[in-house]
């Protein structure tokens, strides 16, 4: 029986963190393990990996629940502080279903942990009801993290994006645990699976679910092909915001570019493009190896060159930014930058680059 989100999430359960858990913990296979944190990640409850523990106890006598299958993050059976009898009780019991212990008294976790997107055993992968597809994969996230947005924070965060977009009102960093532990639930995530589900995240009008796309993006960069620079563009011609644009052109077109040079050739079509976001997008995929005090700083310049002139100010703050960080390892490129090309710069662009000169 392989694990159906839609059970166990949040909004379709409609009942107690402790039922959320138990509901998980009934869909961990015979001969298969997972840890306190994979559970709580799957309830809908990240971080909470020590409520899977205290539901554990505090289960009512007689729940049909594979408590033994829970184990810690060390790949262990957790000590309960006594004896050791129900320790070596559990162990028995996972023993008994082939798990094997190591002489650490440790379990491969990559042999027996439990994968939730595996085919069920003796179904074929691909054919009936295996792997979910990222349609249901997204009301999962979607699950997960309505409950941590406030409806104060959702429209507090509206406002301040001027966005057309849904907010859930979920802080950044409860949204990166989310995703990190999202992540931990699915090791085997591969590439047609990351650049299926970033492009069904992206579908939604959902801010929250937007960005849950951009930082599995980022997080699993190295699944990434120079291919995939064709998904960053469209996901960047559909941002309309800076909260997008900076984040995808900065933090995973940047280094695809930098893995793979021949993508400059794309950075170059970009600068000249109609669309200011992907102008903007071209500047700043350079800024992190010329934060770093190497990059492409001809290239840089050459853009600037181009784009000096433009009236838009997301384009003049791009260059400012830009020039500002180069200022940091090279004051004196950045000085004669800026003396070479006196009145022809924007109040904007040059406010920035003199931040640190």
């Amino acid at each position: 029986m392989e694990l159906r989100y839609a059970i166990v999430s949040p909004v379709a359960a409609k009942n107690t963190p402790h039922e959320k858990i138990y509901a998980v913990i009934r869909h961990i296979p015979l001969g298969k393990v997972a840890t306190y944190g994979q559970v709580a990640a799957l309830a809908g409850l990240p971080g909470r990996a020590r409520l899977v523990g205290t539901a554990l106890r505090e289960a009512p006598e007689g729940l049909d629940v594979p408590w033994q299958r829970v184990i810690n993050a060390g790949g262990r059976v957790s000590s309960r502080g006594g004896l050791g009898i129900e320790e070596g009780y559990q162990r028995h019991l996972l023993e008994e279903e082939g798990v094997v212990f190591d002489s650490h008294g440790r379990i491969d976790l990559e042999r027996f942990g439990w994968d939730p997107e595996a085919a069920p055993r003796g179904r074929a992968k691909g054919k009936g009801r295996g792997r979910q597809g990222p349609d249901a994969e997204v009301r999962a996230i979607a699950a997960i993290l309505r409950p941590l947005g406030t409806p104060e924070r959702a429209e507090g965060s509206k406002s301040y994006l001027k966005s057309d977009l849904d907010f859930l009102g979920v802080t950044t960093p409860d949204l990166r645990a989310a995703v990190h532990h999202w992540l931990a639930a699915h090791p085997r995530l591969d590439r047609p699976a990351l650049v299926a589900l970033a492009g069904a995240l992206w579908a939604t009008p959902c801010h929250e679910l937007r960005a849950f796309g951009m930082e599995l993006l980022q997080l699993r960069l190295p699944l990434l092909e120079s291919g995939d620079a064709g998904l960053l563009e469209d996901l960047l011609r559909r941002s309309g915001s800076w909260a997008y644009v900076d984040f995808l052109a900065v933090q995973v077109m940047g280094p695809l570019v930098e893995r793979d040079p021949r993508l400059n050739a794309v950075l170059d079509r970009w600068v000249k493009d109609p669309d200011f976001w992907l102008r903007r997008s071209a500047v700043l995929a350079l800024l992190l190896p010329l934060r770093r005090g190497g990059g492409d700083w001809p290239r840089f310049v050459r853009y600037a060159d181009r784009l000096l002139e433009e009236k838009e100010f997301f384009i003049r703050k791009a260059l400012g930014w830009v020039l500002r960080e180069v200022s940091k390892k090279h004051p004196e490129r950045v000085r004669k930058f800026l003396r070479e090309r006196e009145g022809r710069l924007s109040g904007v662009t040059r406010r920035e680059a003199e931040k640190y000169l």
